[in-house]
């Protein structure tokens, strides 16, 4: 489906609310608009979410912070030197919890980018070449577990978006999605029915219905184990992105099938179009 940028741009100002339903086997839970006022706020004042908000990065970049400590100083002492496989090993434990502090930081960056930014600039941005980045930049981290990332998109189809917010999106859902991916799996990249619709999908390992409520929370993690290395702050980006621009998120999943995401954002009406 090919859809044109019109002329003209109309806004609203609209809210989120998330609801959940069950299937048997399989989950879905919808990020709904609503134009019936301001969104509501959390109870907590600013200061005391800020505050909490530091609490939560301290301690995220404690861990991997020990642990490059901790190996270091092994390898200071001599002991691992002895025998050089175990120091491979070690050395490449260091590599993978810098990996981890440097997605981390530039995670958290994005975070405090976002949060600050209320009204962005949107422009008709060609999805097909968003794709594109996605798999470029996610090439490597999908060799190494022989994934493959395909790009259904059609030509011509555009979502009006802010361009570095939309590879932002684009690129953490692909990324979540090699990260729950066995294997020899399949991860796309589709241009949907309607215009300014999208998704991502995997065929990875799903998740419970119970746990796709919380995986836009920052820091959530569902196993820690298949998450090792994650930052927990990729969906909640994603969320946070949307909201910014009205945009709707559906996900699907079905435990050891895989997962949809799904992310509809609103298009401007076109000169003349009804009111």
């Amino acid at each position: 489906m090919r859809n044109k940028p019109p002329n003209e741009a109309s806004k609203k100002n609209k809210r989120s609310e998330i609801k959940v339903a069950e299937q048997p086997k399989q989950a879905r839970v919808e990020v709904s608009l609503k134009d019936d006022g301001a969104v509501k706020q959390p109870a907590q004042s600013e200061p005391v979410r800020d505050a909490d908000w530091i609490a939560e990065a301290s301690h995220e970049l404690r861990l991997p912070i020990a642990n490059l400590k901790l190996l270091i100083e092994t390898l200071l002492d001599g002991g691992a030197l002895e025998d050089e496989a175990t120091a491979r090993r070690m050395l490449s434990r260091a590599k993978t919890e810098i990996d981890r502090l440097q997605s981390l930081v530039v995670n958290l960056l994005s975070v405090e980018q976002s949060a600050s930014r209320r009204d962005v600039s949107k422009f008709w941005v060609p999805l097909e070449a968003r794709a594109n980045y996605a798999v470029e930049t996610t090439r490597k981290q999908a060799s190494e577990k022989n994934i493959r990332v395909d790009v259904q998109v059609e030509g011509g189809f555009y979502i009006y978006a802010n361009p570095e917010q939309l590879d932002q999106v684009v690129l953490n859902l692909v990324e979540n999605a090699i990260k729950f991916t066995p294997e020899g799996g399949v991860v796309t990249i589709k241009s949907g029915a309607k215009p300014g619709m999208f998704s991502v999908e995997d065929t990875g390992i799903g998740m419970p219905a119970q746990e796709i409520p919380k995986i836009f929370q920052r820091f959530y993690r569902i196993d820690r184990a298949a998450s090792r290395g994650s930052t927990g702050l990729g969906l909640s980006i994603v969320k946070h992105i949307a909201d910014l621009h009205g945009a709707k998120i559906s996900v699907i999943s079905e435990e050891g099938r895989g997962s949809v995401f799904q992310l509809e954002f609103p298009s401007p009406r076109s000169v003349g179009a009804s009111r």
